[in-house]
């Protein structure tokens, strides 16, 4: 399997060149989680059934709860069915098509999952799984502008939300080599831990080093 590792036009040292490599690595394997539909560990998905937005059936919230558990199962298939099915009795409902965004992103089918989260984001334009979804979607496909603007209104929607935070800074460090923005993005996403995440720490101080940023680093980073 290969792993597509965006090259960074910088001069480093030949230990900061191995932490990049290390970084872009590791990032390529967090997009596998989403990307691959077998051989990695998969984050356990919510059965959310509350909205500020609109009421909720409750006969929605018993098929979404099943195809919840269809799609932790990883019996892809199935839950595609249960969400499509979902579209069409409760077609006002955002969440079976972020859940459809996330099943064709396993499947690498990324104009389906694009096509399906942009029609869930008219449903919902602030819902957070939509957007950060549809943010990796965008950033497979190279559209690295679009990722920006679909992470950012996630922020908007919910400026608590960590994952957001991560995912910006990300886009920002690797491929779009904004390096002072995504260092101010880790720290949000740092700030908002129980415990600092040391990887993030330690990207963190790699690119305020490679950017020439003195900025003031949790105490975890350098060890």
């Amino acid at each position: 399997m290969k792993f597509y590792c965006p090259i960074i036009n910088i001069t480093v040292s030949s230990h900061s060149a191995v932490r990049l490599i290390n970084k872009a690595i590791f990032i390529a394997l967090v997009t596998l989680v989403v990307g691959c539909s077998s051989g990695q560990v998969k984050p356990r998905i919510e059965a959310n059934v509350k909205s500020e937005v609109i009421e909720i059936p409750a006969q929605a919230a018993v098929d979404f709860k099943k195809a919840i558990d269809l799609l932790n199962n990883d019996k892809l298939s199935n839950a595609e069915n249960a969400f499509k099915k979902m579209t069409k009795f409760y077609p006002q409902l955002a969440g079976p098509y972020a859940n459809l965004g996330v099943i064709y992103s396993r499947q690498g089918k990324w104009a389906e999952a694009k096509e399906t989260l942009i029609s869930g984001s008219h449903k919902n334009p602030k819902n957070i799984k939509i957007l950060n979804q549809l943010g990796l979607v965008y950033r497979k496909n190279g559209e690295f502008s679009n990722a920006e603007k679909s992470y950012l209104a996630a922020i908007s929607a919910q400026p608590n939300n960590g994952a957001a935070y991560l995912n910006i800074g990300i886009l920002y460090d690797i491929y779009m080599g904004r390096f002072a923005k995504a260092s101010g993005y880790y720290q949000k996403y740092q700030a908002m831990q129980v415990k600092p995440d040391r990887k993030v720490a330690g990207w963190i101080v790699d690119i305020n080093r490679r950017a020439g940023i003195k900025t003031q680093i949790a105490s975890e980073a350098g060890s």
